[in-house]
């Protein structure tokens, strides 16, 4: 890994985790029915969340999507394109319907592609030393 990719990373990292902390957050509040305007419904919650989960997304596999991958790589690149693919299905349905259960599967499946990339991520920092 060259120098320069190298504070991109961990800034990509620290915003993937932020914004899959604000997803959770964010299903948290609505369940607990806060009065707060972006999670007073599970409608609103859902767009606020979409939006995060794509920002979570976007940062957390997006060197994993952009490079060749083989072995491992390569399952953690076909789990994060289900798990982001039903994030965006979920969200959208939350969105559309107003499902608490469809918000809970965009919170969920979004942790879950988190998880995923930055395991991938610490496996190729130390592959790569």
């Amino acid at each position: 890994r060259d120098l320069h990719s190298f504070p991109t990373r961990r800034s990509s990292d620290l915003v993937s985790a932020i914004t899959m902390v604000a997803v959770v957050w964010v299903f948290i509040a609505s369940q607990l029915r806060a009065a707060m305007p972006l999670v007073s419904s599970v409608r609103a919650a859902s767009a606020v969340a979409l939006v995060l989960a794509a920002g979570c997304a976007t940062a957390a596999a997006w060197d994993l999507h952009t490079r060749p991958q083989h072995g491992w790589g390569l399952v953690v690149l076909r789990f994060t394109t289900v798990t982001g693919t039903i994030a965006l299905i979920a969200g959208l349905l939350g969105l559309l319907a107003g499902s608490g259960h469809a918000l809970e599967f965009l919170a969920v499946a979004t942790t879950l592609l988190w998880l995923a990339a930055t395991c991938w991520h610490i496996g190729a920092i130390g592959a790569e030393e």
